[in-house]
């Protein structure tokens, strides 16, 4: 099919797909990736994902991020540095656990078993800034504390896969633990001079020009630019993305204008396009002979994130309400782990492990808004109570 014609589409069915999700009460993240889906090899097979939509697409994830970091207070995320790194850290040590015990149970040897529980350890900042925004939780202390255990799983997943891909002699072996953590240290101080000594000055001149297109357009390159630095850096894109959007945010020079061009550009265009793709890379039928399989990993990742996560942040201080609302944000899987199937040797992983890893990512954002809609309902009854 012409990429134009498949584009059209693909575009149309998820924002049709959104739209019917939102008039029953759910994430339009969740009718744009059935969109997909219905349009991929599990239904009609009338697309094929190529380069052009995966790259509008990650497109997507770099925005939505972006968003994100606008809407956090760089202020208030200091507060959180240390229960987030527990919430991180606990969610990690279990999904790794449980996905280890899924991998063995499932013969799939000791270092399959490790790569699998590696690639549960992942997260996605990007589907989860999507759903807390549709449920306005990015502007509250969870979601604060949400935000910040994305990036500190950013760090940690990234140093546990190259150990587990060093098992296999893949790509990152020759990446030392000490290169890694360097590498963290400059990203961070370089973004940390650039976002609070530089991009003030900055702003304020060009808000002086008169042309307001210019103003969406310091704000692709910080997204573009902020992106790159952390590819460069050996981070996740998405990293960048999200710390451009704290850092404007944190300027208090970004016009309402520039969040509007933004979300048009992001909610309009690209991440139903994002979300879409999800769908078209999910052939359900390659997995039907492994259902048993998909079924317990799929609660593995759910338990180990919302069960982990929640309980870092349980000891933290928080309440068994909120503590649900951090873990439920942890569930959805990052396409980080199907980065880590190419860099591996061929061959030496099961044959079922990267439609399983398509899967789980898929799967995870799907039942990450109805859990947090049972999380958050009672408090919006408990609102609607108090307001009558």
């Amino acid at each position: 099919m012409n990429e134009l014609l498949a584009l059209v589409i693909l575009i149309a069915a998820a924002r049709m797909g959104g739209e019917i999700a939102t008039r029953v009460r759910q994430s339009p993240m969740l009718g744009e990736i059935i969109a997909g889906l219905l349009l991929g090899p599990t239904a009609l097979n009338l697309i094929s994902p190529n380069e052009t939509l995966e790259f509008l697409g990650h497109l997507g994830i770099l925005f939505m991020t972006f968003l994100a970091g606008m809407e956090t207070d760089l202020r208030m995320l200091r507060k959180v540095a240390g229960p987030s790194v527990l919430v991180s850290e606990f969610g990690i040590a279990l999904s790794v656990a449980l996905g280890f015990a899924v991998g063995w149970l499932f013969d799939f040897g000791l270092a399959s078993s490790l790569f699998l529980g590696a690639a549960l350890s992942t997260s996605s900042i990007a589907v989860t800034a999507r759903v807390f925004t549709d449920f306005k939780l990015m502007r509250t202390r969870v979601g604060l504390l949400s935000m910040a255990a994305h990036a500190v799983d950013d760090i940690l997943a990234m140093l546990l896969i190259i150990f587990v891909v060093s098992l296999f002699g893949g790509e990152a072996t020759s990446a030392p633990v000490w290169l890694v953590l360097a590498k963290v240290a400059a990203f961070l101080a370089i973004t940390a001079v650039i976002g609070l000594w530089v991009l003030k000055p900055v702003m304020r001149w060009v808000y002086r020009l008169r042309s307001r297109e210019m103003h969406f357009t310091v704000a692709v390159l910080l997204v573009l630019g902020f992106g790159w630095m952390a590819e460069f850096f050996g981070l996740a894109d998405v990293l960048g993305a999200f710390a451009a959007g704290a850092f404007l945010h944190y300027t208090e020079e970004a016009e309402p204008a520039i969040v509007h061009r933004v979300e048009a550009l992001s909610d309009g265009f690209l991440v139903p396009v994002f979300f879409g793709v999800i769908g078209l890379q999910t052939d359900l039928f390659l997995l039907l002979d492994a259902v048993p399989l998909v079924a317990i990993a799929l609660i593995a990742a759910i338990v180990g994130k919302l069960v982990g996560c929640g309980l870092g942040a349980r000891v933290t201080g928080y309440s068994n309400r909120e503590s649900v609302i951090v873990g439920a944000g942890m569930v959805p899987r990052a396409g980080l782990a199907l980065i880590m199937l190419g860099l591996v040797p061929e061959d030496s992983l099961p044959d079922v492990m990267a439609p399983l890893l398509v899967a789980i990512v898929f799967l995870t954002a799907l039942v990450t808004a109805p859990i947090l809609r049972l999380a958050v309902k009672p408090q919006h009854a408990q609102d609607e109570a108090a307001t009558t």
